[in-house]
């Protein structure tokens, strides 16, 4: 059976010294990284069943690296946990408190029944390139289907991430039409995490997954974010 591996992400040596001897107590390996860039490069080179994120160092990355991080969140288990230096003591996010509120019994419930059974897995080497393109997403077909107004933040062989404010569910299938292709087939992509308005500091918007590239999309794509 594959061994159950982790990626963490912290930048504060006293936080990292105690997330790694909780750990070490339940007994998992672990890689760390000391920002979401890092993490990226880590999770291209070597496949993970999951990652555990601290907070501050969430809250205190720049705006590329929080688009990193959202991306990750998404396609990996993941604990959110925060380290207390005046209590000197390590916490979960409220939103990870509904299975346990002790620390390491929350540890060991998020790797057995989250990280073990999901496939460790690697991503995908795309250059992601910060490019606010014109675009009109389409949520449903037929010729009556809504169109909003919007514009990419950042976009890759593998996918984009487009501003908005109206969230849309994970999964959903979305149709992008973007200004400088005008004349030209949608491009057909997956919903796979939204930042909802309000939620931190980052601009709100829909990451997607494009699904099924034609050639010639792929070929105008790759000249706006050529691939590795």
């Amino acid at each position: 059976m594959e061994e159950t591996r982790l990626l963490m992400v912290v930048n504060e040596a006293e936080a990292r010294d105690a997330y790694r001897q909780a750990l070490d107590r339940v007994g998992v390996s672990y890689h760390t990284a000391a920002s979401f860039r890092e993490m990226l490069h880590m999770s291209i080179d070597a496949a993970y069943s999951g990652l555990l994120i601290d907070l501050l160092t969430l809250v205190r990355s720049s705006q590329e690296e929080k688009s990193i991080a959202y991306d990750c969140i998404n396609l990996y288990p993941t604990l959110r946990v925060k380290w207390d230096t005046r209590l000197k003591c390590m916490s979960l996010s409220p939103l990870e408190q509904s299975f346990s509120s002790n620390v390491e019994a929350g540890l060991s419930y998020f790797i057995e029944s989250r990280c073990k059974p999901f496939a460790a897995r690697s991503l995908r080497r795309f250059n992601r390139k910060d490019c606010y393109l014109s675009v009109l997403i389409f949520a449903s077909d037929g010729p009556d289907a809504e169109a909003v107004k919007s514009f990419t933040v950042n976009i890759s062989q593998g996918g984009a991430f487009v501003h908005t404010t109206r969230p849309l569910p994970k999964g959903a299938p979305v149709r992008l039409s973007f200004a400088e292709q005008a004349g030209e087939a949608p491009i057909m992509a997956v919903v796979c995490w939204n930042i909802e308005w309000g939620s931190c500091r980052s601009i709100p918007g829909t990451g997607v997954m494009f699904d099924g590239l034609t050639e010639r999309q792929a070929n105008w794509i790759n000249i706006i974010a050529p691939s590795t």
